[in-house]
């Protein structure tokens, strides 16, 4: 496969969906749906922003779906990243009683839940250069980095790297092998 740099398949940051912290979770999901319907990129994540444009963190599906069920965070507190079983998981949503609240309850915590409360403030193993190549980047998601990776020139945050975009330029160039079968 020829060699890609991050630069060359980012998202600027110009380009993808920015929020506030003080914007609330439905104001998050309206973003992302005025940008599906202008046919921009189809993000399902944002960036959350300072008054001045400042990168400052991000909000995605994982977030959302933690944020609009609390009891997430009495199963995973004091728990490890790990295998997880079936059984393990149906035992939780049991004892939890996970995403059994009535949906005018959930309807209600999204609209007052604010990004602040819920959004990820990447670690430093979630940013990565333009200048790095997608092996370098395929490897930290395969590692089970929070997605999407955050791209810097130096200092600056200028993108934003995806993990299914990464996925499209392998499953092409796989595609595009010329082997015997």
């Amino acid at each position: 496969m020829k060699r890609i740099f991050v630069k060359e398949l980012m998202i600027p940051i110009s380009n993808y969906v920015a929020i506030k912290k003080t914007d609330t979770l439905v104001d998050v999901l309206q973003a992302l749906e005025s940008a599906r319907q202008a046919n921009e990129h189809a993000h399902r994540d944002a960036i959350v922003v300072d008054d001045d444009g400042s990168f400052r963190g991000k909000v995605t599906m994982i977030d959302i779906f933690r944020a609009l069920e609390p009891n997430y965070k009495k199963l995973t507190s004091g728990h490890t990243a790990g295998t997880l079983t079936n059984a393990f998981v149906m035992k939780a949503v049991k004892e939890f009683n996970l995403w059994m609240e009535p949906a005018q309850t959930i309807c209600q915590r999204g609209s007052t839940k604010k990004v602040a409360e819920v959004m990820h403030t990447p670690e430093s193993i979630e940013y990565i250069q333009e200048d790095d190549t997608l092996e370098k980047a395929l490897n930290l998601y395969v590692m089970d980095v929070h997605q999407p990776l955050i791209v810097k020139a130096g200092d600056t945050v200028t993108g934003v790297l995806r993990f299914g975009d990464i996925f499209e330029v392998v499953r092409k160039a796989l595609l595009n092998c010329d082997i015997d079968h």
